[in-house]
């Protein structure tokens, strides 16, 4: 016979030929169980129920396309928890229906006749709860609610609703505050044709590339989702942009201010000039919440230049509109709504009085404040014609601006001058700024045949003492590429060189002080032009040292030994071009004293930078740093490794004749003094005082910083001393850069939650195989690379983010320096895969969201 025998929880089966005893007593009763959701009998411990909401609307009769005057729709409401249990409307704290049409952003109103609900100017939903008990529709008409809890909701009869694509929308809220849901269902009324979002799809919108949380089942983080509006935040409202944001925001809404005003201004953040101020001449009343946006920059895109003006990264953020619309309405549609939610200065029908109306009296449109045009100082109007016909010189300050609109009291006349094809500031061109760049951008240049060769190792594994010999071709971005061949000759083109490794932690082992080397300069290697191959040749004047390189302006860091793995070649050419300069760039892996394969690094993607920062044509992010040359995020490591700082003590800039000329002088860190650098007596301003004591410009801390700068606690840099004048104050996030210019961040924050650590360590998705691995950052899950190096808890990493003074006593305490090597650190113990505080836990947003709570967007 078999027993089955249980001791100390394990389970043994075996055969005996012995017969049973006698049953045991009862033993004790084991302790409860988890308690489930109500409900939701599967859910576990700290895990709500849930909450989705489908609405579906009936079909038009005989088999039209649309409804037509007289019709009725019906809609068709359920609610129900995550285990699939239906909910009666009653179970709910609130859930709300809505109907919205056309989609054209100046038609969009609440259809409130449809809706059975009062024709108040701002009404804007139908409460599905309060008028319904288990008796039915009492209180709404043409509202049934079935024995199930579904509700059936008859729409009033279509009278003379605008022809187009219409919404109906339901947002509801669980029990639990937490559980929330937002469902949308469109019909057309009067027309087949159907209008699209400008932004696509409320389910794949662009918004999403920014505001996402890219993992399965992320929330979308706009103004509703932070904690205020409501104790928990309402992110069922963020969910489904535009689609759910035109519920409230349009013409006749629950809110006074339109998507159309809030989206343009918000995205204009601390470029407005006039923010939420009442514009009567467009029916756009005040909103003072856009004046807390003024901390907000949208993310930069490259500049361009036009004659007598200067272009900076910080005017021309916004101005890509393509990043945002989907389709071309925003070259068609001219409005002064649209336009006016930027050109938030801009009063087309004239000056605003006291009591909120527009001057009758005027003859033209005000700008107030003026437009101001960088470049050259002004005499006289007449040298600001070249940069708009209606530029005046302002004396007394040497700029040119704008001062005065054309009077226009209706959009009739917009396109006349900001059409496509008009003459004077067609919004194609000037918002466009793709068309700026050909004549001068690098984008789609593209190296072919690219070889680093020298390596006296088996397989081409280089060794300390070898060259690395690099090759390659450049053609231009023609409809039929053409080889470029004046990289040699031609003064605008600038190359440089660097290699760095091992991937796992890349430190310079060809480079100079502050960067690469350069190509052209016969000191630091030969630079050759074969013809007819068509092929370059780069050869270093140094061979492969033993030790790297020091890591930049770094201070009593040892250089370290250059271990065996995987190297990085990296090479760009930049050339400029009437004061703009861009860069195409190239990057080869190699092996060192390894015969393994070899590991490029892609710890971040660029296609995640680029979901933010937006894609060039060559699929490099829109973010170009050092003078537009450097592009590629993959290998910002390179420069930016550890215990890498920015400039100190000695650091020049710009040259002076008086203290007073230096930037940093009124911070009291930078004075006038003589130039080494010359001979003939000349000076420049130089730092005395480091305004940012050990700051490090790793690029592993470096991004964290910035992405989180906002609401960080600043312990790291309390003792930097800002500059004042400028507008950035001592003790908070600034770097030391280029002519020791101040860049502050303190202002910046990530538009999507920060601890959703996949947005920018996102998976490449490549095949890999045991013989052809991922790259560093990655790990070859069921043969496709998947992100993981995020989940690696260090306190180089950690206390960027968590840089309060506990934060770093915790991170100090837990390191260990030995005699020799590098430090040790405890970190995996508690944060560690599988760990009670591992990074995947605390940093999990999405299943248990009720333990994570979005943060407040302000200190």
């Amino acid at each position: 016979m078999l027993r089955k025998l249980t001791l100390l929880g394990a389970v043994f089966i075996g055969a005996c030929n012995g017969t049973p005893g006698p049953v045991g007593p009862v033993g004790p009763q084991g302790d409860a169980g988890p308690q489930g959701v109500a409900g939701c009998p599967s859910s576990n411990t700290g895990q709500t129920a849930g909450l989705t909401a489908t609405v579906t609307v009936s079909q038009p009769g005989d088999g039209a396309a649309f409804f037509s005057p007289g019709d009725q729709p019906v809609l068709t409401i359920a609610f129900a928890n995550s285990c699939g249990t239906q909910l009666f409307p009653s179970e709910l704290s609130s859930a709300d229906l809505f109907v919205y049409g056309p989609r054209a952003p100046l038609q969009t109103v609440t259809a409130t006749a449809l809706m059975n609900s009062p024709s108040a100017t701002f009404a804007a939903e139908q409460n599905l709860i309060s008028p319904v008990d288990a008796t039915g529709d009492a209180g709404v008409p043409n509202l049934t609610l079935q024995p199930n809890g579904t509700i059936t909701y008859q729409l009033s009869p279509i009278t003379s609703e605008d022809a187009g694509t219409y919404t109906a929308s339901i947002w509801a809220i669980g029990p639990n505050p937490l559980d929330q849901t937002f469902a949308l269902v469109d019909f057309q009324i009067g027309t087949a044709t159907v209008e699209s979002y400008i932004s696509g799809p409320a389910d794949s919108s662009s918004c999403l590339s920014c505001h996402k949380n890219d993992a399965v089942g992320g929330k979308v983080y706009m103004d509703h989702i932070a904690p205020g509006f409501s104790p928990t935040g309402n992110y069922a409202l963020d969910s489904l942009p535009i689609g759910s944001c035109k519920s409230c925001h349009n013409n006749k809404g629950y809110s006074p201010n339109t998507i159309l005003h809030k989206v343009h201004a918000v995205h204009r953040g601390s470029h407005q000039l006039a923010p939420g101020i009442a514009h009567p001449e467009y029916n756009e009343p005040a909103d003072d919440s856009l004046s807390a946006f003024l901390d907000v920059n949208y993310p930069p895109f490259p500049v361009a230049s036009t004659p007598g003006l200067t272009l900076t990264a910080d005017v021309a953020m916004e101005k890509d509109c393509t990043s945002c619309h989907t389709n071309n309405v925003w070259q068609t549609n001219i409005s002064r709504a649209a336009c006016g939610a930027c050109h938030d200065n801009v009063f087309f029908a004239g000056a605003i009085l006291a009591d909120g109306g527009v001057d009758p009296t005027a003859t033209q449109g005000v700008i107030n404040p003026p437009t101001v045009f960088g470049g050259a100082a002004c005499t006289s109007t007449a040298q600001c014609t070249a940069l708009s016909s209606i530029a005046t010189c302002n004396i007394s300050t040497g700029n040119c601006e704008l001062t005065y609109h054309q009077k226009m009291t209706d959009d009739t006349a917009c396109a006349t001058c900001h059409g496509v094809g008009s003459v004077i500031a067609p919004v194609d061109v000037v918002h466009n700024i793709t068309q700026w760049l050909p004549p001068i951008s690098l984008d789609g240049y593209k190296f072919q045949n690219v070889t680093v060769t020298g390596g006296s190792g088996p397989n081409g594994s280089f060794n300390v003492g070898d060259k690395p010999v690099l090759s390659f071709q450049l053609f231009d971005n023609e409809a039929t590429p053409a080889p470029v061949t004046d990289l040699i000759t031609n003064s605008a083109w600038a190359g440089t060189f660097i290699v760095a490794g091992p991937t796992s932690n890349p430190q310079r082992t060809f480079g100079s002080a502050t960067g690469g080397l350069s190509m052209k300069s016969a000191t630091t290697g030969a630079f050759t032009y074969n013809a007819s191959s068509q092929t370059y040749t780069y050869t270093p004047t140094a061979t492969w040292p033993a030790n790297a390189l020091s890591p930049i302006n770094s201070v009593g860091v040892a250089p370290q030994v250059n271990p065996a793995g995987s190297y990085t070649v990296w090479f760009y050419w930049a050339r400029t071009t009437a004061t703009i300069r861009d860069a195409v760039d190239a990057q080869v892996v190699v092996p060192f004293q390894t015969t393994e394969p070899v590991q490029a690094r892609q710890v971040v993607t660029q296609a995640a930078c680029a979901s933010c920062h937006g894609q060039s044509a060559d699929g490099f992010p829109r973010l170009a740093e050092h003078g537009d040359q450097r592009k590629n995020a993959e290998t910002c490591n390179m420069c930016h490794s550890q215990y890498a700082q920015d400039f100190g003590v000695g650091a020049t800039g710009l040259a002076c004749t008086t203290s007073a000329q230096c930037g940093g002088n009124s911070g009291g860190w930078e004075t006038c003094q003589p130039n080494s650098a010359v001979s003939d007596g000349g000076m420049i301003c130089t730092v005395t005082v480091d305004p940012t004591p050990g700051i490090y410009i790793d690029f592993q801390q470096l991004v964290h910083d910035i992405h989180f700068a906002r609401l960080r606690a600043g312990y790291q840099e309390q003792a930097n001393l800002g500059n004042p004048p400028a507008g950035i104050p001592a003790g908070t996030l600034n770097y030391l850069g280029f002519s020791n210019s101040l860049s502050n961040f303190q202002q910046v924050l990530s538009p999507v939650d920060v601890r959703s650590c996949t947005n920018c360590h996102a998976d490449s998705k490549a095949a890999c195989s045991s013989t052809a691995p991922c790259a560093f950052g990655q790990n070859c899950v069921s043969g496709s690379c998947v992100n993981l190096a995020w989940q690696s808890p260090t306190a180089r990493a950690c206390i960027t983010c968590h840089d309060a003074a506990d934060d770093t006593a915790h991170a100090a305490l837990n390191t260990y320096t030995p005699t020799s090597g590098p430090p040790i650190e405890s970190c995996n113990v508690c944060h560690g895969e599988g760990a009670e505080f591992a990074v995947d836990m605390v940093h999990n947003i999405t299943t248990l969201y009720s333990t994570h709570l979005a943060y407040p967007r302000e200190p």
